[in-house]
Parts: C-alpha cells; sequence; structure tokens
C-alpha cells in the first residue's frame, strides 16, 4: 500500500478518535448540567408553592383584619 495512503488513514483515525473522546467529554458535561438543571427547577417548583403558600395564609388575614375594622367604624 501506498505510504501516502497509510499515513492519512492513520492521521484520519486519530483525528476520529480525538474528536470521539471530545465528543464523550461534552455529553458527560452536558448530562451533568441536565441533573444540575433538574434539581434547580425542583427546589425553584418547592420555592413557589412555600411561597403560594405563605401569600395564602398572609393574605386573608389582611382582607379579614380590614373588613373586621371597618365593620367596627361603621357600626359606631
Amino acid at each position: 500500500m501506498d505510504p501516502r495512503v497509510k499515513r492519512t488513514i492513520t492521521k484520519l483515525e486519530q483525528q476520529k478518535e480525538k474528536k470521539t473522546n471530545e465528543k464523550k467529554r461534552i455529553e458527560q458535561e452536558l448530562s451533568e448540567i441536565d441533573a444540575n438543571l433538574k434539581q434547580l427547577y425542583a427546589f425553584k417548583k418547592e420555592q413557589d408553592k412555600l411561597q403560594s403558600s405563605i401569600d395564602r395564609f398572609y393574605d386573608p388575614i389582611k382582607k379579614d383584619s380590614t373588613d373586621e375594622h371597618s365593620k367596627s367604624v361603621y357600626n359606631v
């Protein structure tokens, strides 16, 4: 076989291996990022639920105290 063809084959195989390894590294990084995002989205969802519960807890108190105060002022 012609030595130039062998060199070209060897060179291309090395490039392919390098790119394959790089692809695996990038896929691993993406997998880690996806896992982190999944955790953060779950955390955000829990925070939103908690904030919603806090808002519901305090919102009626504001309305009730205003209504009670208004009723007592008008009844006098």
